[in-house]
């Protein structure tokens, strides 16, 4: 084990918060914080004790399931960042997901989220998005009720309109293409034909 990997991550402190409804994750994600030195981790199989936990003892971040119950975590997220919810609505929020859902991961950074991971998660990649995160000085704003990180939003939407134009110049080509082969295709019956 490297000295690095036995000090608690810088700007971590003390306690982090897991939500996860899947018993053998929460006891995996526990070790990896434990083995990198956070000796305070609070584990919880659903939102609704997490949430009346942490509004009795606010953690210094939270990783949040995206399918954990009863509320789910896009409904556990909206909560927390809404402004009513203060100071909770301030902590850094760290998403997993069972599978890369484009559209889910979009909603979580959508919806407040500082960052997202995929699971299987190494402790290597967890342990970096954790430094990452509370290193991460981008502010959350208020929008509308809720707080948002600065400028995710607007990353998303050009994201979003590259992607949207990268599709219509794919479009474009393959009616190009289509319309060069059916010249070709002339072209070839031309020839042919006064041979």
């Amino acid at each position: 084990m490297s000295k690095n990997s036995q000090m608690p991550p810088s700007g971590i402190g003390a306690p982090l918060v897991v939500i996860e409804p899947n018993r053998q994750m929460q006891q995996l994600l526990r070790a990896m914080l434990m083995n990198y030195g956070l000796r305070s981790v609070r584990v919880f199989a659903e939102t609704e004790s997490a949430i009346t936990s942490m509004l009795n003892d606010p953690p210094s971040m939270v990783l949040l399931d995206w399918d954990a119950g009863p509320y789910g975590g896009r409904n556990l997220l909206k909560l927390i960042r809404h402004q009513k919810m203060y100071p909770l609505c301030l902590i850094p929020i760290i998403v997993m997901f069972a599978e890369a859902r484009s559209r889910a991961v979009e909603s979580a950074l959508r919806l407040g989220a500082q960052a997202a991971l995929v699971k299987p998660i190494s402790p290597r990649t967890l342990i970096q998005y954790i430094d990452w995160v509370a290193a991460d000085q981008r502010p959350l704003k208020l929008a509308g009720e809720r707080y948002v990180v600065e400028g995710v939003a607007e990353q998303l939407d050009l994201e979003s309109e590259k992607r949207e134009q990268l599709s219509e110049a794919r479009e474009y080509q393959a009616q190009q293409l289509a319309e060069m082969d059916s010249i070709q295709d002339d072209v070839d019956r031309i020839l042919t034909s006064t041979f």
